[in-house]
């Protein structure tokens, strides 16, 4: 796909839930471009032509495992009286790599779809498609602020 085309399908995927993020700005497209950008789709690419400078979405998953786990452990809080270790398990339970991507698989968001991988990926494992969620989340944070980064997890994790 042309990037042009796929810049064009991340603003639109960013316009609908769960962002609702109304004329996301360029930087925020960016960003989010190399959020779904697994290693292995990057690694093949600079095998055929090193010179281009793409990046992979490991440091924005990093960033945002630990923003989404703030939001979380936030919601959870201030939401409930649970005891320190019943938050724990809640918040495991919301964000393991097979609780998110179930969400993801099940929400409106075919996050799958914009995901680009090595071709030796024919379907994204629950790890891969909850770190190019958890790379969103970064993008969001960076791009956009806490706040959106915020709306955003709650509306996908069901938080009040």
């Amino acid at each position: 796909m042309p990037p042009a085309q796929r810049r064009d399908r991340i603003r639109r995927a960013l316009s609908e839930w769960p962002f609702l993020i109304k004329g996301p700005s360029e930087p925020l497209v960016d960003l989010c471009d190399m959020a779904l950008m697994h290693d292995s789709y990057v690694n093949e690419l600079r095998d055929r032509d090193p010179s281009r400078g793409l990046r992979d979405n490991e440091r924005l998953e990093f960033l945002g495992d630990a923003v989404l786990e703030l939001i979380v452990r936030e919601s959870l809080f201030l939401s409930s009286d649970m005891r320190e270790g019943d938050m724990t398990l809640a918040m495991q339970s919301l964000i393991s790599n097979a609780s998110l991507a179930s969400r993801l698989r099940e929400s409106p968001l075919d996050l799958e779809a914009l995901v680009l991988t090595g071709e030796g990926h024919d379907a994204l494992s629950d790890r891969m498609l909850s770190g190019a969620f958890e790379a969103i989340v970064g993008a969001l944070y960076l791009g956009a602020g806490l706040a959106t980064a915020r709306m955003v997890c709650r509306r996908m994790l069901g938080l009040s």
